[in-house]
């Protein structure tokens, strides 16, 4: 590229540097300092007198731009441009540079091809800290909200375990009081069969089966009133009552006869 702005440029300098054209012209302000961010736009002025014939702008000491007062700008790259005013009998040339770089920063130069005619600036380019700043806030924000909700969902699966073993646990234990609760249920119901012995269906008193068993003995007469008088010899001897106990494994013999003996 700089080969190619050397090849373009020399011959136009070449060509202005001839005796005869270059004379009785100067530049009447030059450019000023700039600091600008990386970027964005940086713009210089030169203003020179009337007669001039080339103007050439230099970055870093490398021809970048070349303005010609019979064909106007000559531009090299796209990144450096000018645009061209005319006021009287002064002519000012402002260069343009475009999407400035870090390289860009540094000794801007105006030269119109006289001796000591050079006017110089210095271009200052600075990192685009705001970018920086917002980029490095959207990456705190990004892991605050990550942070935050990595904890909330560590919270809520301690709290889903916790719930789930605390169901896990009161379900157990119910089911340990209903077994409990059933295991003593059937052993009372076992106690009381075995204090109250179990019943016997086919079981009768023995007044009520003696009355239908031995009617005639039922309505014998009262001795009293058979029997009166001094003879107190009588006796009347009969088997005492004696309630017979439940056997509910033997049944009842019905052969058995109460006696009663009369003397």
């Amino acid at each position: 590229m700089e080969r190619l702005q050397r090849s373009i440029l020399l011959p136009l300098i070449l060509t202005a540097s001839l005796p005869g054209l270059g004379c009785c012209y100067s530049i009447t302000k030059g450019p000023a300092n700039a600091t600008v961010l990386a970027g964005s736009q940086a713009r210089f002025n030169c203003t020179v007198s009337a007669g001039w014939k080339i103007l050439i702008w230099l970055s870093n000491g490398n021809p970048v731009l070349t303005v010609l007062s019979s064909q106007g700008s000559v531009e090299t790259t796209e990144r450096f441009t000018s645009q061209n005013y005319t006021s009287g009998d002064e002519f000012t040339s402002e260069l343009i540079i475009h999407n400035t770089q870090l390289s860009d920063a540094g000794k801007i130069e105006c030269s119109i091809q006289q001796p000591s005619e050079n006017n110089f600036a210095f271009l200052s380019v600075q990192e685009n800290y705001y970018r920086e700043d917002n980029r490095s806030s959207w990456v705190i924000v990004l892991a605050v909200v990550l942070s935050f909700l990595g904890i909330v969902l560590l919270t809520i699966i301690i709290v889903v375990v916790v719930r789930c073993c605390l169901k896990r646990r009161a379900s157990t234990y119910q089911s340990e009081i209903r077994k409990v609760s059933t295991e003593k249920k059937k052993d009372g119901d076992l106690e009381n069969r075995q204090r109250n012995g179990s019943e016997n269906p086919g079981y009768l008193p023995e007044e009520l089966w003696n009355t239908e068993q031995s009617p005639g003995i039922a309505s014998l007469p009262s001795t009293s009133s058979k029997f009166t008088g001094p003879e107190d010899n009588l006796y009347i001897s009969s088997v005492p009552k004696v309630r017979p106990q439940r056997r509910p494994d033997h049944p009842i013999n019905p052969k058995k006869i109460r006696n009663v003996t009369l003397v």
